[in-house]
C-alpha cells in the first residue's frame, strides 16, 4: 500500500485510534533497534527537568496573562454588542 494512501486513511481513524497507532509504531521502532547499541555503557545522557527553568516559567506565566486578557476583551466586547 502506498505510503500516500495509508496517510489518508489514518487521517480518517478516530483520536483514539491515532493514539493507538502511535503507540504500535513507537513499538515497533524499538523492536527494530539494536539494543546493544542503544545505550553506550560509562556515557552521560542528558535529561530535562523543568527544575530550575525559570525562564520557561516566564514565557508560560507571560502566555496566561494574554489568554486571560484576550478572554476579558472578548467578554466585554460581547457585552457591549448585546447591550445596543
Amino acid at each position: 500500500m502506498p505510503l500516500t494512501e495509508l496517510m489518508s486513511q489514518v487521517q480518517e481513524l478516530s483520536k483514539i485510534d491515532k493514539l493507538r497507532l502511535m503507540q504500535f509504531l513507537a513499538t515497533e521502532l524499538v523492536k527494530e533497534e539494536d539494543a546493544t547499541n542503544f545505550f553506550v555503557a560509562d556515557r552521560e545522557y542528558p535529561v530535562w527537568s523543568p527544575y530550575n527553568c525559570s525562564e520557561a516559567a516566564n514565557v508560560l506565566m507571560n502566555l496566561l496573562a494574554t489568554k486571560q486578557q484576550e478572554q476579558k476583551g472578548q467578554a466585554f466586547y460581547q457585552e457591549i454588542t448585546e447591550s445596543l
